[in-house]
């Protein structure tokens, strides 16, 4: 197998072996192969891999915004917190929505009859749609999602309080861990997902509802650093 130096890794020094912990020498990296030689213990390791733990360790120096992170009995434990101003905002036109969707409901019920039947079967979506949008709120200005880390595995928490869904996923040594587009969409814009390629060849999938780039950063570089 060929080796060779690629200009554009001048800016980097340093890397190590993964292996024995020796340096690397640039001439013995094959960018077009992903893979670099290590000259002290001939093990071939993936040059990505190692380029992403060096940085991961820069992305775990800072903790984003929104998020906290504890030690706990049961593990690592990651903590977001949507941005309250999308929570208020959606309580605001929750309470004018049900306000106005309640004073219709009032008026077609003052008279029973056939026709107002249909107009109680008609306002059923604008009470849902005022329903939703109230747990929306409640779930923005309260609810949490909680990641418990422990070496090759991790649960995910979605809900408010102890109410919620929670979900166990393998953190098996080696696996896939990275960001990629989505199918859903806000404001035309593509929102990113984090993915955990698991041993049966399955993913799982979450992190859509986390704005910030920095933050899906760094919980994939603790899913990195946490697998067994």
């Amino acid at each position: 197998m060929e080796f060779y130096y690629n200009s554009n890794m001048a800016t980097r020094t340093e890397w190590k072996c993964p292996a024995c912990g020796a340096l690397l020498a640039m001439e013995d990296v094959n960018m077009a192969a992903d893979m670099v030689l290590c000259r002290s213990c001939n093990k071939i390791s993936k040059f990505s891999e190692i380029v992403q733990e060096e940085r991961d360790e820069e992305i775990l120096d800072s903790i984003p915004r929104r998020m906290s992170v504890t030690k706990t009995a049961r593990g690592l434990e990651i903590t977001y917190k949507k941005p309250k101003g999308a929570g208020l905002f959606l309580l605001m036109f929750s309470v004018f929505w049900n306000s106005v969707t309640c004073v219709a409901l009032f008026a077609v019920m003052r008279e029973m009859s056939c026709e107002n039947l249909f107009g109680l079967l008609f306002l059923i979506p604008f009470v849902l749609v005022g329903a939703g949008t109230f747990a929306g709120a409640f779930y923005v200005l309260f609810g949490r999602m909680t990641l418990i880390l422990t070496p090759g595995r991790g649960e995910l928490f979605r809900g408010v309080g102890n109410l919620g869904r929670r979900q166990h996923f393998l953190l098996e040594k080696g696996s896939r861990i990275s960001i990629e587009a989505s199918s859903m969409r806000r404001n035309d814009e593509v929102l990113d997902k984090v993915v955990v390629g698991l041993p049966d060849g399955k993913t799982f999938e979450f992190g859509t509802g986390i704005e910030e780039v920095e933050a899906q950063q760094y919980i994939a570089a603790l899913l990195r650093k946490m697998r067994g």
